[in-house]
């Protein structure tokens, strides 16, 4: 499937540069189908499929591509819906929200237009329908590489919504399950930071993430603690593994398991908002227990290609969104990396074999983000190789706990709540002595060109592991009397 995953990512990342007419696109890619199959020798073939799977990429972006059917900077009617849990800033809100319908003047418009919704009021909360007089606004930012990466996450622009251009509001209470999960942790809420840490990774919101804690987590390179992706996921593979332990005793208990555990975990993955770093882990996940409910054999590094290619077939401009990219880089590194260290330590004894085991995936993960990192934000967090393996014990603590003090009801979950918010507070002590550090990160942007040849020397030195690393060949002994005359 990597062999497959290149040429179409190439064809995206062409439609991002060069506009071909969409019908030469589409015969292109008949043509070469049907080349495929009749060409000769079988090298010829597989050139002519990468031409297909090319002309595949660049059809699926443009098709996919958010079209604006509402003016830009044009003053008229709307009605917009918040859709996510407003996040403060410093003198106003943020929230995602939708265009419902917009007034050209003479009639009224569908849209599902997807925006960022600037709040300058305290009027407006999640789940409301807003029937107001704006503008909306192509520019997010005032940066346009955020633009772009907005843009290209799905949102067409801004829409500014403050008590002065409200015309009314349609109260409505969320019943999504994030909002419930939400509503439910904070009902044992007691200190603000800690419970705004055990929100952002259990179900995923970072609304009440305080900003200093924010700049905190950024400066070490433990952003991705505060976004649900395949590590919250694997936990909660864990504890529900733990708990249908007995299941496999039983004649095909395996079976029930796997399905259950399947349930959980997109279960899991909604709760939390289901963001691309999450159906990533989900769909790889689910095709591991899979696996493991037919006793088939299970590829992790094939699995990770489908799940991407996959991904990028519904959405291609998630290549382009920095969560998938880190995402994406990380289980890479785990999967290359990671994987074969930890499989060296399985004769150690087992309480040093599970520390080792946690300072190599969060070493490794760290190292594989880390020119994604510098090359986006300009940072390059050295102190995260060394904090984030302690760190990951904390976050077990608080993923394990608060799912618990989530799916059990008051006040049966409140001893796991407490638990959480402990592990929170100690997560972000830590953090923030680790921001402190003269020598936390470096303010440098790696070049395009860097991060590429960052990713072809970790490439190479995976390809050299793997070439030493070859089945073994058990070589007959020679007996010289059978060659005897």
């Amino acid at each position: 499937m990597l062999v497959v995953l290149v040429p179409f990512v190439s064809g995206i990342l062409l439609a991002e540069h060069f506009v071909v007419p969409l019908y030469l696109a589409v015969a292109l890619f008949a043509v070469a189908v049907i080349l495929t199959y009749i060409a000769m020798p079988q090298r010829v073939a597989w050139g002519y499929a990468a031409l297909a799977l090319l002309a595949f990429g660049y059809t699926i972006a443009e098709l996919r591509a958010p079209s604006v059917a509402m003016p830009y900077a044009e003053e008229c009617e709307m009605v917009v819906e918040v859709e996510g849990v407003p996040s403060q800033r410093d003198d106003y809100r943020v929230a995602d929200g939708r265009i419902v319908q917009w007034y050209d003047g003479e009639r009224w418009h569908d849209s599902h237009s997807s925006v960022l919704l600037w709040l300058r009021c305290d009027s407006v909360g999640e789940g409301d329908r807003v029937y107001m007089c704006g503008r909306l606004n192509e520019d997010i930012s005032r940066y346009d590489d955020y633009n772009r990466l907005m843009h290209r996450r799905g949102y067409v622009g801004g829409v500014g919504v403050n008590d002065y251009n409200i015309i009314s509001i349609t109260r409505s209470t969320p019943t999504d399950l994030q909002s419930k999960a939400i509503a439910r942790l904070n009902e044992y809420a007691t200190d603000n930071a800690s419970h705004a840490t055990v929100v952002a990774m259990v179900a995923g919101s970072r609304h009440a993430m305080p900003n200093d804690l924010r700049e905190a987590y950024s400066r070490t390179g433990l952003s991705h603690l505060m976004a649900v992706s395949g590590l919250h996921l694997g936990i909660v593979l864990m504890v529900v593994g733990f708990m249908l332990m007995p299941l496999r005793l039983l004649h095909g208990g395996h079976r029930i398991a796997a399905l259950l555990a399947i349930i959980a975990i997109w279960f899991y993955a909604i709760m939390s908002g289901a963001s691309p770093s999450v159906v990533r882990a989900a769909i790889m996940l689910s095709v591991l227990q899979l696996s493991i409910a037919t006793s088939a054999r299970y590829n992790s590094l094939n699995a990770l290609a489908v799940t991407v290619f996959a991904m990028l077939v519904y959405r291609p401009n998630y290549l382009f969104d920095i969560s998938f990219q880190l995402s994406v880089a990380a289980v890479m590194g785990i999967v290359a990396w990671g994987v074969p260290l930890v499989r060296s330590s399985r004769s150690w004894p087992r309480l040093v074999s599970s520390i080792y085991s946690l300072f190599v995936v969060g070493a490794v993960a760290t190292l594989w983000t880390l020119p994604i990192i510098s090359h986006t934000f300009g940072n390059l967090p050295i102190i995260g190789v060394v904090v984030t393996p302690f760190v990951l014990l904390f976050a077990y603590a608080i993923v394990a706990c608060g799912i618990f003090a989530v799916v059990l009801p008051p006040p049966l979950g409140y001893p796991f709540a407490m638990v959480a918010e402990w592990a929170a507070r100690m997560q972000n002590i830590v953090v923030e002595w680790a921001a402190e550090l003269p020598f936390a990160s470096v303010e440098w942007s790696m070049p395009k060109w860097g991060v590429a040849l960052c990713y072809l020397l970790y490439a190479a030195i995976t390809l050299l592991y793997w070439s030493k690393n070859q089945k073994k060949v058990v070589t007959l002994p020679r007996y010289d009397w059978l060659e005897r005359p």
